[in-house]
């Protein structure tokens, strides 16, 4: 079975088309989702809402166009969603995660301190770099998804990165965070 084959059965309302989609796309759904939300069980969420969202409109779907894209555009909007609805109540404090030095590489030492830094910045400015720098959209399309003009999104990203660069040198110095 194929993309435009599944879909086809979605459509007609056979669930083995849903149940092929969601063994193809699911982990791609849930770990765009993850990079932004920073959370596992809220990702698990969003993967499930997308697939949900993407079955109810899937006659909006155009055949041509890759339908994991499509389903990533979903699941992104839908952590943004949670992200802004984060921003208007205080966050707690995130403990960074504690990984062991031992059995890292110390390429991935730097990468866990930079997602540790990353995990402890506001929604929004997470959101932001996540969008700009992992998925590597561009600036006007992480201004359209967060709701933003072109310019204000370029200022915050400013702000998000130097945000995170006071974090790791904060750590760095061993100056409490």
């Amino acid at each position: 079975m194929d993309d435009a084959e599944a879909v086809a059965l979605v459509l007609a309302g056979d669930r083995s088309g849903a149940a092929y989609l969601i063994e193809q796309y699911q982990m791609d759904v849930y770990n765009a989702s993850l990079r932004i939300l920073a959370n596992p069980a809220d990702a698990e969420d969003v993967t499930q809402d997308t697939f949900l969202a993407a079955f109810e409109r899937m006659s909006t779907y155009r055949p041509g166009q890759a339908l994991s894209p499509w389903l990533r555009t979903i699941a992104r909007n839908r952590a943004i969603d949670i992200v802004r609805r984060r921003a208007r109540t205080p966050e707690p404090e995130l403990s960074p995660a504690a990984e062991s030095v031992e059995k890292i590489a110390l390429d991935r030492i730097e990468a866990a301190r930079v997602r540790a830094a990353l995990n402890r910045l506001p929604g929004r400015d997470r959101a932001l770099l996540v969008l700009r720098y992992w998925e590597d959209q561009p600036v006007e399309s992480v201004a359209g998804s967060l709701g933003m003009s072109e310019g204000a999104a370029r200022v915050a990203l400013l702000r998000a990165r130097r945000a995170l660069g006071a974090l790791l040198v904060q750590e760095e110095s061993g100056v409490g965070v």
